[in-house]
Parts: structure tokens; C-alpha cells; sequence
């Protein structure tokens, strides 16, 4: 089983770093620093996914940047508040637990779901800078290769009643292991090439132990999601069928 004593957080200044020394020997603040990763792709004149080095989309409210160490592809992500509150604080959360905060709380649950073998991207870093009352945070993950969110393949193509059930076979593994994920939408589920089912941005997400009503609850949320993109996006590959087709997914028997 995984415990603390398995990752380690450096400190430099205000700049508080929960890593997996396994995959970064020692990371530096630089290592979050969106401006140098996007600038290094420019310089190099290197090809990065979804045709620029930062992205917005496919990550929640996130802003993600793309970039590569050696053979290895990493995402970062930057926090951004949501709600209300967006407009004023923006980039901004209340805390004063550095272990609370909301990168370490998900760098913590992914690992803790990658060691139980649920589909999710491994966990590099969590960045959190400190200041009197509020913190910023960042988080750095593996890049899932050769996969596309969900939104952005029913954007172009029809999906079999085979993939929407392995959607709906995924989605079952995270419930039977009662991970309720806070923000369930077509941006956050990735499709690969060899037909794999991944998991993504996992802020605000918790083990959500006792009453099991909020999963089909869960699931009402993607089913507005895709509801909405069909909506507002033309062509959008989505109907009841589809739909009927995840739920038979999800009700079989999932073998662990």
C-alpha cells in the first residue's frame, strides 16, 4: 500500500512540491512554470499535442500545457477557480494546510486509484505556492498518448455500441471502488486508439463512502454534458441509443 513516505515534498521559499521521485529526481519550480514550457516548444521548434503547447479545454477549467523531459510527455495543469467567485479570485483558493490543498489532495488520490488499477494518469508533481491567506496550485501528470476526449471524438465520428458500452464499463470500475469524480463530463473521459477508457482531472474528487445514490447522479451529470455539446456544437455524434448503450456498459458485472 502506498503511504506518504512513498513520495516527498521539497521547499523553496513559499513554493511547497509533493513529488514521485521515481519519475522526477529533484523538480524545481521551473518545472511549473507555463511561460518556460510553452517558449522551450517555440525555440525547438517541436510538434506537442492539439497543435500548440498550452490548451485550454480537456482539463475542466484547467489550463494545460504540454511539454517533454527525455523520452517522457507531461501535462501541467494550472488551477483556476470556477462559480462566482472566478472573476475575483481566479487562480486564487483559501488554505493554510499545504497537505489539504486541492493538487496534493489529487496527486494523493491518483496514485491511490493507479495503485488499485483504475485507468487514470500517473501523478508526477503538486506545486503549491503559498502566500498569507491563499494559495495557488499546479499539478504535473503523464500524458495519456494518442488519446482524445470524448467531446472531441463525438465532434468528428461515431462511436460503436461497443465503445459506449466500454465507457460505461469504465465509468462502473470508478464507482465500485466509490470514487465519486467531482466533475464527470465529455472532456474529462479519454479515448485511445486501442479503444482504452481513461479518467482525467480528478479536482475536488473523493473516495465517497456510505449512500451509493450519488452515482447514477454522476452519471446524470456526464449525460448533461453530452447532452449540452450536442446542442451547441453541430454534428455532435450523440442520442439515446448511445446513451442506453454506456448504461448497459455500466450495469454488467465488472471483473476487477
Amino acid at each position: 500500500m502506498l503511504s506518504d513516505k512513498d513520495f516527498k515534498i521539497s521547499k523553496t521559499g513559499n513554493s511547497y512540491i509533493l513529488y514521485d521521485a521515481g519519475i522526477i529526481a529533484e523538480p524545481t519550480s521551473q518545472l511549473f512554470n507555463r511561460d518556460y514550457h510553452t517558449n522551450q516548444c517555440s525555440r525547438q521548434n517541436k510538434s506537442v499535442p492539439h497543435s500548440s503547447a498550452e490548451q485550454q479545454g480537456g482539463m475542466g477549467r484547467a489550463r494545460v500545457v504540454y511539454f517533454s523531459q527525455g523520452e517522457k510527455s507531461f501535462v501541467l495543469k494550472h488551477y483556476y477557480r470556477g462559480g462566482a467567485v472566478a472573476s475575483i479570485l481566479k487562480d486564487r483558493y483559501l488554505g493554510f494546510s499545504i497537505i489539504k490543498s486541492r493538487a496534493f489532495r489529487e496527486f494523493r488520490l491518483l496514485k491511490k486509484m493507479k495503485e488499485i488499477g483504475l485507468p487514470v494518469p500517473i501523478a508526477v508533481a503538486a506545486h503549491i505556492r503559498k502566500g498569507l491567506l491563499f494559495y495557488r496550485a499546479d499539478l504535473i501528470t503523464e500524458e495519456l498518448e494518442q488519446a482524445e476526449t470524448l467531446s472531441d471524438v463525438l465532434s468528428g465520428s461515431v462511436l460503436n455500441e461497443e465503445s459506449w458500452q466500454r465507457i460505461g464499463n469504465c465509468i462502473k470500475r470508478f464507482h465500485q471502488h466509490d470514487i465519486y469524480h467531482a466533475d464527470l463530463n465529455a472532456r474529462n473521459i479519454l479515448l485511445t486508439e486501442s479503444h482504452e477508457v481513461f479518467l482525467i482531472d480528478f479536482d475536488n474528487s473523493y473516495i465517497r463512502m456510505g449512500s451509493s445514490s450519488w452515482k447514477r447522479v454522476n452519471l446524470s451529470r456526464l449525460k448533461r454534458s453530452l447532452l449540452k455539446f450536442k446542442n451547441n456544437t453541430d454534428g455532435f455524434n450523440f442520442d439515446e441509443d448511445d446513451w442506453s448503450a454506456l448504461l448497459l456498459g455500466y450495469d454488467e458485472d465488472v471483473a476487477e
